[in-house]
Order: C-alpha cells, then structure tokens, then sequence
C-alpha cells in the first residue's frame, strides 16, 4: 500500500540525482522557511501589538491632555463663581437704576479681567458672563466680557445645555470680534448661592483658543500621514489638525460607522480598507464628554520595522536555497556519479562486452561494491564459456547418438526388401507405408545437411502424413497447400514433422471422430510463414506460447529445440507462435526470412550442431 501510494509522488519516477538534491533542498529550504515564516510571524505580532499599544497610548493622552483642560478652564470658572465678590454681585438684587448698573458692571467687569490671561500663549483662556434679566446691559454696557443672556439664549447650543451639569464643553465656536481664532467653550450656570430666592443668576463660560487642542492632535499623531481628529456622538468633526474637517459629518463614512455601532467599548484598533489602501483605524471614547478620539494611519507607515524584517527574512531566504542548492548539487554529484559509472559498465556487460571494469580510486562504501561487481563480472564471463562449450559437446553428442542409431544402408534395404514383399504378395497399404517411411527416412538423413530446401521439408511432412493416414485410416484426412513462390528457399531440417507429430498427438489423436491437418505455406514480403492447424481437442494458447520462452516444462522439449533451432539460424525475430483459429484446435505458425543461397547458414547450422 505505501509502495503504491509511493507511486503517485512528483518525484517517484525521477533519478536518484535530483530525488537527492531534492531532499537535500527540502532538509535545509523546509526548516529555513518555517523558522523564517514562524519568527516573521511572531514578529508582526509583537509589532502590531505594540503599534496598537503605542497608537492607543497616543489618544490616551490626547483624551488626558484634554480633560486636564477642560479641568483647568473649569478651575478658572470656580474661581471666578467662587470669588467672594461675584457670589455677593451674584446674590444681590437686581440694580434698580442707572447708576447700579452701571456700577455692577464695573464689579463685574474688573473680577473677569483679573482671570483673563491673553498673554499667557500656553493658557490662553478667556471668561465671559453672561446675566439673566439684564436687558440694562445692551444700553450701557462698556465691557466685552459683560453681557446679557438674551444674546444667546436662542442659540442651540445654550437650549441643549443640561440644568445640573458641572460644566458643559461647547464647540467649535467661530472667530469672533473678541477673539479672531475659532475656540472650544467651557459653560457653567451659575446660582445666587447666598440668596435662594435668586436660583439661576447667568451662564459663565471659558473659552480656549482651538489651536491649542489642534497642536495637541498634531503632535500625538501616530505618523506623518495620520489623520487624527475629534468627534461628537453624531459623528460632528470637533478639532482636526486638518482644518477641512471641521464641523464635517463623518457619519456617511463606512469606518466611522463600524465605530458608532461599537460604542460599547471604550478603546480599540482595527484594520480597514479606506480608499484602496489598508489602514488602521484605532478609536477611544472620552466618556465625559461624549466624545470619541478617531486615528486614521496607513498601515504601510507604521510597519516599517516589519517591511525591514521581511525584505531581511527574504535575503536570507534566498542566500540559504543558494547556498543549499549548491551543497545539494555537489553532494548529489558526489553520491551518484560512482553509480553513473556502474550504470554505464553494466550497459556494456549487457551488450555482451564482460572486459570492461569498473576503475574506482577512492575509498568507500562503493568500493566494495564495485570490486565485487568486477569479480562478478568476471565469473560470468568463465561460466557462460564454460556453458557454451558444454552446449557444442551436448549437441555434438546428441546429434551422433541419433545418427548411430540409424544405418541408412541397412535401413533402406531392409525398407526396399520389404516393398517387394508387399507387392509380390499384393498388399499396396505396406509398399505405401514402407515407400513413405523410406522417403522420410532420407529426407530426415539428408546426407547429413542441417540446412534444406524448403520443399524436401514439406515432403517429408508429407511421408509422415502418409504413414499416419494408413495408421489411422479414415479417421485422419490431411491437405498441404504450397504458393509456388515458397519454393527456392531454405529451411532447417526437421522443424515441421516434430509440430505434425505434436498435433497428431495431443490434438487429433484425443478427438472423437476424424481429424483434420492442414499445412500452409505461403511468402509474405521478405517472410516464409508455414501454418500448421488442427481440429483436435486445442490447447492453453498462452500457456504454449509461455512455453516456448522458459525451461519450467520438461514436456515441451521437443517445440522448444525447434523454436531454438529456427532462432540460432534465422535470429531471435524468427520461431514458433501458436494460436486460435476458427473452430476446434490449434494453429502454429513457423516464421523466418526468405533464404536462396545457403552461404552463412551452414556456419550458423554446423554451430548448433558441432
């Protein structure tokens, strides 16, 4: 199961040189590349936390920044309510003529002026009371921090101001003649706290230049590119570096929805797509003023560490398959040109050329190795003369043994004595027989010839068929069909009787009823093909053909010395080949190349033979 699923690897059917240098690039590249991947990884995290914790302690001092203001400006509307003499003037009755009015704005006007510090860049914080029920106020007023309610009642911000609030932030106001700079509003109601009848006095309010809270933004900003900015719960643009942005509704923006929806935390980051480019979005809530601090930084300006630490990881990277792709390549060289070496030799072996040895100097596992492949060599070389020798006698010794065993003098005079008793007692069956047996005596002789012509073989098929006729009577009929171009050529001698025989045999004779052979022989293109068919009880066609190709069927001796005849003189394209036909039994079919002149195949013949 592991060899088959073995199989189906890129690199299963690849040569051992470059399956080496490929596990020699996967042993150094893979592990390189998962510590690479791993620590580069680990890195962005670290990174991106602490590019989050920055960007988050960044508004976190903005929002401290901030509320340290409004505390402070708050600080200075305490003490102005607080100073003893605006809680008298704000507790006392309302001025009932001219002179009174007048002499409570000076009050007035000199207690705001002791906290206005315009020159103070840092601080620059500027009061301003506004009274209820002073429409005196619109006639004789001399002072620009003085004035009465009625001049902004109406305005939304002062409707929407909450009855018991410490204070309420206002903002951004626009230039005005006091103050040429837009400012953010600090308002603070104030009561007669030393007379109940008196509850609601005037508003007191402290404005603050904006440019202070805009330096702040600036200078928190996580990056160059950064935009920061402040906004209200309904998306109102507060204070922006970028001026733009002031008073804009962002609520249409798709990331300043995500963050209204998530009003429920108070601090966070996320990354968003904001105009094709990836940025990250980190918000915080200051939850006293209903306000929401929103950074807005490419996420290309704040990873600079880790575009460092890429473009190191891919050098280095790139530096180990270098260098791991040259020691693979020269230790794969090292590991498999020795065995390029052995391949090549044995392709020479395989040739049959057994005199070329392997030369290898070094000292090594290969060395063993090849010297005894090199004594291997050589002992083949001894067994296979020793094996080719001891064939030549075999057959030599075969080939006399079957010729002692036949004296053709005796043989044919016995066979001529017995035809002239057969017709003086006038009995044609024997002269028949013992005509065909003497002429397939002398065919098989052939004056000792291993190579004949083509038509003494088929006449001694015939002799053969003849004597089998008689034998079997009527049981047996038989046909030789010979095409007139077959004759001329050359055949070796006793290929066709020993597969006559074979068919009589195991086919015709194991049949119930007659049996029928038929012999062809045809030319096509450089090619004699002889057919020999049967309707015997027919045989393993595959099991034949195997036959023909090993020794495991000591049965099969006499095909396979014909099939090896054919080859030793004709070459290994020529031999025997069974098969099917029509109907019960077999066909086998003799094949090898056309031959009109016997020169080089009596040398082949008389080698098989001597």
């Amino acid at each position: 199961m592991l060899r088959k699923l073995a199989s189906y690897l890129p690199f299963y059917n690849v040569s051992l040189k470059y399956r080496l240098l490929l596990y020699f690039l996967f042993l150094v590249i893979l592990p390189t590349s998962i510590i690479s991947i791993t620590l580069y990884n680990e890195s962005y995290r670290t990174i991106t936390e602490n590019i989050n914790t920055a960007v988050q302690k960044n508004l976190n001092m903005v929002e401290t920044i901030f509320i340290n203001k409004f505390e402070e400006m708050d600080g200075i509307a305490d003490s102005i309510y607080l100073n003893p003499e605006m809680t008298d003037l704000l507790s006392a009755e309302r001025p009932i003529d001219q002179v009174a009015v007048v002499n409570e704005l000076t009050n007035l006007d000199k207690i705001l002026k002791s906290y206005d510090l315009p020159g103070d860049h840092d601080r620059k914080f500027m009061p301003k009371l506004y009274m209820q029920d002073r429409p005196e106020y619109l006639q004789y007023n001399f002072s620009r921090n003085i004035s009465t309610i009625s001049e902004i009642e109406t305005e939304d911000w002062y409707v929407k101001l909450p009855t018991k609030a410490r204070y309420t932030i206002v903002g951004p106001r626009p230039a005005s003649a006091l103050q040429n700079t837009a400012t953010i509003m600090l308002a603070k109601r104030l009561y007669g706290l030393k007379n109940a009848i008196i509850p609601y006095v005037g508003l007191l309010t402290v404005e603050a230049d904006i440019g202070n809270f805009v330096s702040i933004l600036d200078q928190l900003k996580p990056s160059t590119h950064s935009t920061i900015v402040v906004i209200d719960d309904n998306a109102n643009v507060i204070v922006s570096p970028d001026q733009s942005f002031v008073n804009k509704n962002l609520s249409a923006e798709p990331y300043i929805q995500k963050l209204l929806n998530e009003k429920a935390s108070h601090s966070g980051s996320y990354t968003e797509d904001i105009q094709d480019e990836s940025k990250l979005v980190s918000y915080r809530q200051i939850d006293t003023l209903g306000w929401m601090i929103v950074s807005v930084s490419p996420v290309s300006d704040l990873n600079g560490k880790l575009v460092s630490i890429r473009r190191a990881m891919y050098v280095v990277m790139a530096l180990c398959m270098i260098l791991a792709f040259s020691i693979a390549l020269l230790l794969s060289n090292n590991i498999t040109n020795p065995i390029r070496k052995f391949i090549k030799t044995m392709s020479y072996a395989q040739e049959g050329n057994f005199d070329i040895p392997i030369q290898y100097k070094r000292k090594d596992e290969f060395t063993y190795l090849f010297s005894q492949y090199n004594k291997m060599i050589k002992q083949i070389k001894e067994l296979i003369n020793k094996l080719y020798i001891s064939e030549v006698k075999k057959k030599k010794a075969e080939l006399k043994a079957l010729q002692s065993q036949i004296n053709p003098h005796f043989l044919y005079n016995t066979l001529d004595s017995i035809n002239w008793i057969a017709l003086r007692h006038r009995v044609p069956e024997i002269s028949q027989m013992v005509t065909s047996l003497s002429d397939f005596f002398r065919y098989s002789l052939s004056n000792g010839r291993t190579i004949i012509p083509i038509e003494d073989e088929l006449r001694q098929v015939d002799s053969y068929l003849s004597i089998q006729k008689v034998r079997f009577n009527e049981r047996l009929e038989y046909s030789i069909e010979i095409e007139p171009e077959v004759y001329g050529h050359y055949a070796v001698k006793l290929i066709l009787q020993p597969l006559v025989e074979n068919s009589l045999l195991h086919g015709i004779e194991r049949r119930r009823g007659n049996g029928v052979i038929t012999v062809k022989a045809r030319k096509e293109d450089d090619q004699i093909v002889i057919e020999i068919s049967d309707n015997g009880v027919g045989a393993d066609i595959d099991e034949l053909n195997d036959m023909l190709k090993n020794d495991r069927n000591s049965n099969s001796f006499g095909m396979k010395n014909v099939n090896q005849r054919i080859q030793q003189v004709f070459g290994s394209s020529s031999g025997l080949r069974y098969s099917n036909h029509e109907g019960p039994g077999v066909t086998v079919t003799v094949t090898f190349p056309c031959t009109t002149t016997l020169e080089g195949l009596e040398h082949d013949a008389e080698n098989d033979h001597s």
